[in-house]
């Protein structure tokens, strides 16, 4: 499949990858609530292109989604509640930002008849291993709160496709690091000597425009660099 012609997303780069077929045409919706880890003014180097738009607004909320969605062939679900240790003081607003609001965004987009929906989950809804990695027949074993919100909306996509036909792939990267790091993600915990997997945020944004063009509906992907 090509690319299509327009993506509604949180936030979408596709650096170091080759264009698709009439990606001269793509046009993006930037759809975010703006919570207190979102910045507007790290989109300001694209704020000016003619075939991109920001929309504020929460994933959770029907009526934006009916708003902002016709007219949308593809979607890249990046909206999500994210800290692990925010998660452990309170887990209501992961629950509901990432269960519900997974669930009511797939709603809107088989209302809507868009095709395309590339779901970015997480590494951790596999828990932890001391040595090794894991592959997609991995049982999923979250330890935390976030992580456990994230492995309930993987689930609710891929039973939206087998229950619904719908176009979803899920794919399951590893910590993101870049220019627009967030403070709360980058303290080390402990000693220092645990390993982490880490993937530049280019190469998060390369791999979902290869999967949102390519990969097969109804699978989960995992994608990680090396330990970190």
């Amino acid at each position: 499949m090509s690319l299509p012609a327009s993506l509604r997303v949180r936030h979408v780069s596709f650096p170091h990858a080759k264009p698709p077929e009439g990606a001269h045409d793509i046009r993006i919706t930037v759809l975010d609530k703006l919570t207190y880890a979102g910045v507007r003014e790290n989109l300001d180097p694209v704020a000016d292109h003619p075939r991109y738009s920001f929309v504020q607004g929460d994933v959770c909320d029907d009526v934006v989604l009916d708003r902002v969605l016709p007219g949308h062939d593809a979607i890249v679900h990046f909206a999500a509640e994210t800290h692990v240790d925010r998660s452990i003081v309170g887990s209501a607003p992961f629950a509901t930002t990432n269960v519900l609001g997974t669930q009511l965004l797939l709603d809107a987009a088989r209302r809507h008849g868009v095709g395309r929906f590339l779901h970015v989950s997480t590494d951790e809804v596999y828990g932890s291993i001391p040595v090794g990695s894991w592959s997609e027949a991995t049982p999923l074993a979250p330890n935390s709160p976030y992580a456990a919100a994230k492995a309930g909306s993987d689930l609710l996509a891929l039973a939206a496709h087998r229950t619904h036909g719908m176009d979803v792939v899920v794919t399951r990267c590893s910590n993101n690091y870049g220019p627009y790091q967030f403070p709360e993600k980058v303290p080390l915990y402990g000693d220092g000597r645990m390993y982490a997997t880490g993937c530049t945020y280019r190469t998060t944004a390369a791999g979902s425009h290869w999967r949102c063009a390519t990969a097969r509906p109804g699978r989960s992907t995992t994608s990680a660099a090396a330990p970190s």
